[in-house]
Formats: C-alpha cells, structure tokens, sequence
C-alpha cells in the first residue's frame, strides 16, 4: 500500500512540474529567416536552390530533411495602425487575414523578455471567444540566435474593422489599459496590402517529430513579383517536452545559425515581414 501511494505522488509531483512548465513556456518556437525576393523571380528554383542547403546543414547536423511540396491558398494580409503608428509603438501589431471568404483580426504583443509577452491584455472580449496563444520567434544575429516573444489574442467573426482605438476596445478591451487616446483613428498601415503566397517544401526530422517547413512570400497587392520571400519552421513546446529532453530546442538553434551562417548569398538584410511593411518607401 506505502509503495502505491509513493507511486502516485511520484506521478503527482510529475504531472505538476510538467503543467508548471509548460503553463510558462510560449505554446510554439517558430525559426524564421527573410530571403531576398529576387532569388525567387522563379518560385521554384529560389525553393530548391535553398532546401537544397537546408537538407546539406540538415545532415551535417544528424537531422533528416524530406522534400515534399505543397501549395496552400493564397491570402491577402494587411496591418491597421494609427497614422504615427502608436499601437507600433506599444508592441502591438493588429493584423487583418482574408481566405476565401473569411477573414480573422489578430492582436499581437511582441517582446523580448517573457514576462512582458505573459501579462500583454490581448484576450478578445468574451463574445469573440478565447482564442489566445503565445510563441517564441527565433532569428539570427550576429551569429546568435535571438528570442522575441508574442502573445496573440485571435477573432474569427468580427463584424467590421475598428475605425478608431475605442472600436478596437470593442474587440480587445484590455487596450484600455494601454493608455492610447479613444480617439485616434485607425487605417491601413502605409495603404499596403500583401498578397503571401506560401509552399510547404518539406519537412525536418529533429529527432521527436517531423517539422513542417514553409516558404511565405508576400507580394504588394497589385504586383507581380515578390517584394519579400521567407523560410520558416514551427515547434510544438510539448512535441519535445514529450521526449524529455530539455535540451532539444539548444540543438535546433545551433542548426538554425549554421543554415543562416552559410546562406548568406540568401539572405535579406530585413528581420521581420512587417517591419518591411512599416518602414515602406515609395519610389517617389
């Protein structure tokens, strides 16, 4: 009986230390690398001259990369900030995605300490559900993988896209705590909406599962070559919390600085797509 009980409470202490951890940790790492657009005048060569250095620092590393391509839906994709970009300023972005017929607002706080993400008042109000999730961005600089945390609050049935900060309280009212002014009004940022194309190229086996892969390119609304190309992989917090190895993600960086470290005739001097977007120049 005294061995049964100890039992349990081994598993008890288990289950809680595993739902303290992950109950901090960000629910994804998602490892993204901007490339310069005219390697991809041709789409799929810009592709495969690139996977092709993924799969050779893929197997440097004991990883297995797999080719396979797939196209997913177009969507149009534009941000909504005040015209001094205040909601920017704050760290917020408010993302508008249309597919098909449906369209979904997206509230996201980036940081780069977690803390900061963690308490970010991006929750939707009740009657738009509860949709919110947290993430950890990896890039490369300097040779060193860097960390920006966001947190994200999502809506998928939204009835019309706010005009000002109070109609976008409406939405997300923990803006209120914000201590942006009611009136400001709100609009396309820089009148620019992107069209992203994106293409799973294949996928990564780290070891505990197999990583999905993504090229996104984004042209402006009207245009026909890409003004932005990018590469991307997602992780699951709990796909290599399962494995019990802690350590996996330290691994996975070290991968994902050598495939920026030697893809350098690749890479765009930009660090995010919508940084792009905000800091637009016309040709004028």
């Amino acid at each position: 009986m005294r061995k049964l009980l100890i039992s349990l409470l081994f598993v008890l202490l288990t289950c809680s230390a595993t739902m303290a951890r992950t109950s901090t940790l960000p629910d994804s790492r998602e490892y993204k690398v901007l490339l310069k657009a005219e390697n991809f005048a041709s789409i799929r060569k810009g592709c495969e001259l690139f996977w092709d250095l993924v799969e050779r620092v893929a197997k440097d590393h004991d990883f297995r990369a797999q080719k396979i391509v797939k196209s997913s839906p177009n969507r149009e994709i534009c941000f909504i900030d005040s015209a001094a970009f205040d909601l920017n300023k704050k760290g917020f972005l408010l993302r508008i995605r249309e597919k098909k017929d449906k369209a979904e607002m997206t509230l996201k706080f980036r940081a780069t300490d977690l803390e900061s993400a963690i308490i970010a008042p991006v929750e939707p109000a009740k009657q738009y559900g509860d949709d919110v999730s947290s993430e950890v961005d990896v890039v490369v600089k300097a040779a060193t993988p860097v960390s920006i945390f966001s947190k994200s609050g999502k809506i998928e049935n939204f009835k019309k896209l706010p005009d000002t900060i109070k109609d976008l309280q409406k939405y997300y009212p923990g803006l209120a705590k914000v201590g942006l002014k009611d009136s400001l009004k709100l609009a396309t940022v820089n009148n620019i909406s992107v069209i992203e194309q994106r293409i799973l190229h294949g996928t990564i086996d780290f070891g505990f599962d197999k990583t999905k892969t993504l090229f996104s390119l984004w042209y402006k609304k009207g245009d026909s070559t890409p003004m932005v190309a990018e590469f991307s992989f997602k992780i699951k917090t709990e796909a290599y919390l399962k494995r019990g190895d802690s350590s996996s993600h330290n691994l996975i960086d070290n991968f994902f600085v050598d495939l920026v470290r030697r893809g350098k005739m690749f890479i765009s001097s930009h660090q995010t797509k919508t940084g792009m977007i905000y800091q637009y120049q016309t040709d004028d």
